[in-house]
């Protein structure tokens, strides 16, 4: 059940007239005229921009019980500003009828509704025994037919009722502000972070984003994905666009991304709202892809998350059949590397009411989400439930006040222990920025589940840069199973790995495919939670000043123990000074003292020995190793608590390998990437479509076509490595869809398999290109509403290739940009302003992917100067005549 908003029964030509007369936020001279503006934005849902309107009108007449109602019920909705709705309900509750006459500029008197909407602001000011009281006068003018009003009612009084609960005994955690390093005065909301929390991603709605300006229609500008870095300081870096592969110039949102940092859901505003993923590769993210039909539909799919292997999708969606308005699904993969069809999470997590921004901890079992229903305090709150052995979740736990509030509490993500909560709030903070903003709970009360985070970081020489051919691969030594290929942060180096207990981890680190050095992990049975830091410096290669360097480098034939010592397994707290000797089988080997943070590192071994660790002072305290076997340089990590005295379980000896003829070594195998097309006549038929044409560009410039045979099948097209292209079906002048297929990152040989539905008149087929090229000046001329350049048209390719010739002379590209519209009043966008000013900012964001993806640096790409324009002759109701207006809908770009 969805609240009830105004009920809006308005002539739709009487408002198309007056829209056009009154089209400026100005003061338009008279109450009768800023109040049927603003009526005519409440129309349209834009409550922002209705509230000046409204507050003009206000000038003129503060003391009219409508005004006041209007006034209210627009900052009840206000990002920032709710409390600032209370003042005028309260004026405007003194004079109501039920007799009220909506959009009327003559009504004086304010609806009975007013009564509902103080409580409500009442509510969200913690004012709860004031808003039982206006609820109560609100039930006492409705009418037992009015069952709708009558549930609102009965919902209003249950967030009421927790909201007192929750407030009278509020939890203890510490909540603070993420400060003006990640917030700013635009609205900042859905973070995510890496396992390691080094590396933060979040939604921002800023004037500098990919979009531009304030071109949504509620007044703010398009999403953009951002991303942050946490320095060693713990400072983090300003934010910047993650990527000019995932930001468009439409709403793209950060959603979901796994504790290894390596796989980001993202939401892009196509198709209702369909959610899409993007992989790392140490310094970028790949173009984002598609989830398949099992997840998107042509409903809204707003937000997801995935679960630490990657093996489950939980995400939600407005689709028909569930139990209310948004539900959380849940998809596996299945054996052939699809997702199943979604499940409902049913009654245990879905209510009749929305849920929200599900997030799945790295521990596999302890699931957070928002929900407006359960046992809400208002607007959405926090839940958590813990998923049992038998896949069943628990009754959800509200995480009760201050974590949530009586406003809309959503976008939490945990850290792996579940101690460090992120989450955006809406809250009216008075040190907050914006709207929305990030905040950092520390939250003692989480659960600890077990689990080990290896948190490692790779570091350069003082004169190097990290190289971008690094990898790490982590193996379960007893079983052989891969447990992941993971990349470090080309900024910071760091790299997180989620580790399950009772077994022992081989980390390769890899430079081009050579294995530079190794080592190996032992993580118990007895552990709760544990953290494992490591720290690999590599070999400097460039000198500093032309000096010799006294550098920490390992060398890659070592074995080397690490010892740690911590007082307990709950606080691990590094004990000083503790003796520790380190035997073999002929005697004493080795004899020192912990450091202050109870560590003692870098000690050599010697190869083809066993080790046993002994605590001098707790002779009941050690640990077994062996060298023997182990081939290449290997660091040993040991760890050993005072406060609890830990099984102690002896490694398996390694036998000593037999030696035998090296085996041949052979060719790196071939990596063979190739494309399976079907094309069928429709979604609904599916009957074969026999001699279609398959066109396939390249964004390296190369092109292929090729026919399908009797069966509509073309097979084994052959792809370029780190090359994405796009992929376009057409029969007797009818078009497919385009269709992306995604190389970019491929690591191993695979067969792509696409679909191609060809379907429907000739209207359908895809507008013909209409793109020129002179040299180092382009044009694209635009159809009505249009405002994308087709970026892979030939002449669009031949002018960023010219382009490349500009840089290659002048080291900078300098480029102009004109785009317009024509007067031709736009029927999909806000104006016919926006619509030019979105054919401008689009086309630089095609033209900066295109340089930077062949390898043009950002930097080294400049506009100087923009200019949006509308053009062309006075409209004379003649939208047929495109030959009269569309030479006016272009966009130009020129480069200096």
């Amino acid at each position: 059940m969805k609240r009830t908003h105004l009920v809006i029964l308005v002539s739709f030509l009487l408002f198309s007239q007056l829209k056009a007369q009154y089209s400026t936020m100005a003061d338009l001279g008279s109450y009768k005229k800023n109040f049927i503006e603003g009526s005519l934005l409440l129309e349209e849902d834009n409550k922002i921009m209705a509230l000046e309107a409204f507050r003009n009108a206000y000038k003129y007449d503060s003391t009219n019980a409508n005004i006041n109602y209007l006034l209210g019920y627009c900052f009840l909705f206000h990002p920032n500003k709710k409390h600032l709705a209370e003042e005028y309900l309260e004026k405007a509750v003194q004079k109501t009828s039920k007799n009220y006459l909506p959009f009327e500029p003559t009504e004086k008197y304010a609806p009975v509704i007013s009564y509902y909407y103080l409580a409500q602001s009442y509510h969200l000011d913690y004012k709860f025994d004031d808003a039982d009281r206006m609820l109560a006068t609100y039930e006492s003018f409705l009418k037992s037919k009015e069952k709708e009003a009558k549930a609102n009612v009965e919902y209003m009084k249950e967030r009421i009722k927790f909201g007192r609960l929750y407030k009278a005994a509020p939890q203890t955690v510490q909540i603070v502000n993420m400060g003006d390093s990640i917030n700013d005065a635009m609205p900042d909301y859905s973070p995510l972070l890496s396992a390691d929390e080094r590396t933060m991603i979040f939604t921002h709605r800023g004037r500098n984003n990919v979009g531009g300006g304030e071109a949504a229609p509620d007044g703010f500008a398009f999403e953009d994905v951002m991303i942050s870095y946490r320095k060693d300081n713990g400072d983090w870096t300003t934010p910047k666009s993650i990527s000019p592969y995932i930001n468009t110039s439409g709403h793209d949102g950060s959603v979901g991304l796994t504790p290894d940092g390596q796989t980001l859901i993202v939401y892009k505003d196509e198709n209702g709202g369909d959610l899409f993923y993007s992989q790392f590769d140490g310094r970028d993210w790949s173009i984002p892809v598609k989830f398949g039909s099992n997840i998107n539909s042509q409903y809204w799919e707003p937000s997801a998350c995935l679960s630490r292997d990657g093996n489950a999708l939980y995400f939600v969606s407005d689709r028909p059949g569930g139990l209310g308005g948004r539900d959380i699904y849940r998809c596996v993969k299945l054996p052939n590397g699809q997702w199943s069809l979604a499940t409902n999470l049913g009654p245990n997590i879905n209510t009749p009411y929305d849920e929200e921004s599900p997030f799945l901890s790295a521990d596999g079992i302890t699931f957070y989400f928002s929900s407006r229903g359960h046992q809400s305090m208002g607007g959405f709150d926090i839940m958590l439930s813990i998923i049992g052995e038998d896949g069943q979740f628990s009754p959800p736990m509200n995480m009760e006040y201050p974590i949530n509030s009586t406003d809309d509490d959503l976008y939490l993500v945990a850290s792996p222990d579940n101690r460090r909560l992120y989450y955006a709030s809406a809250h009216e903070d008075p040190k907050a920025f914006g709207e929305k903003d990030i905040y950092k709970i520390t939250y003692d009360a989480g659960r600890s589940n077990p689990l080990a985070l290896f948190k490692g970081q790779i570091k350069p020489g003082p004169c190097d840069s990290l190289p971008d051919d690094i990898v790490i691969i982590v193996t379960n030594r007893s079983s052989g199973e891969m447990i992941g290929t993971y990349r470090p942060q080309h900024t910071t180096g760091t790299f997180a790995v989620i580790l399950p207990p009772g077994s022992v981890y081989t980390f390769s680190y890899q430079q081009g495919g050579v294995d530079i050095f190794s080592e190996e992990v032992d993580v118990t049975n007895d552990i709760s939670y544990d953290e494992i830091q490591k720290e690999l410096k590599l070999k400097p290669h460039n000198l500093c000043n032309g000096a010799l360097m006294d550098y920490d480098s390992l060398k890659s034939t070592e074995q080397l123990l690490d010892l740690t010592v911590l007082n307990n397994k709950k606080e691990q707290k590094g004990v000083d000074k503790v003796k520790f000797k380190l035997n073999t089988k002929d005697g004493m080997y080795y004899e020192d003292v912990t450091d202050a943070a109870g560590e003692h590192k870098n000690i050599l071994l010697e190869k083809n020995h066993d080790y046993d660790i002994v605590l001098t002072d707790y002779p009941k305290i050690k640990a077994h190793f062996t060298t023997i076997g182990v081939v290449g340089g290997k660091r040993i990590s040991k760890t050993l608590y005072l406060g609890e005295e830990p099984v102690v379980v002896k490694e398996p000896k390694i036998k000593e390998p037999k030696i035998k003829e090296p085996k041949e070594v052979k060719e790196p195998k071939e990596i063979n990437i190739t494309l399976n097309v079907l094309v069928l006549n429709s979604k609904k038929l599916k009957k074969p479509v026999a001699n279609a044409t398959i066109n396939l560009v390249g964004t390296d410039g190369s092109t292929y076509t090729g026919t399908t045979d009797e069966n509509g099948k073309l097979s084994d097209v052959a792809l370029s490595k780190e090359v994405n292209y796009e992929l376009i079906a057409e029969s007797n002048g009818v078009k497919s869809a385009k269709n992306l297929v995604s190389v970019h990152g491929i690591r191993k040989s695979k067969v792509f398999a696409k679909t191609l539905y060809i379907e429907g008149p000739a209207e359908h087929a895809e507008i013909p290109d209409n793109s020129e090229v002179a040299g180092t000046t382009f044009k694209f001329t635009f159809k009505y509403n249009m405002n994308e350049v087709d970026e892979m048209a030939p002449e669009y390719i031949e002018f960023i290739n010219n382009l490349m010739k500009v840089k290659e002379s002048h080291g900078k590209i300098k480029l102009k940009v004109t785009a317009s519209a024509s007067n031709v009043p736009t029927k999909t966008h806000i104006s016919n302003k926006d619509l030019s000013a979105k054919r401008m900012k689009s086309t630089e964001a095609k033209i900066m992917r295109s340089l930077q993806a062949k390898g043009v640096a950002a930097t080294d790409i400049e506009i100087v100067k923009e200019e949006s324009l509308i053009s062309g002759p006075a409209y004379a109701n003649d939208a047929g005549n495109t030959s009269k207006y569309e030479k006016f809908q272009f966009v130009r770009v020129e480069a200096f």
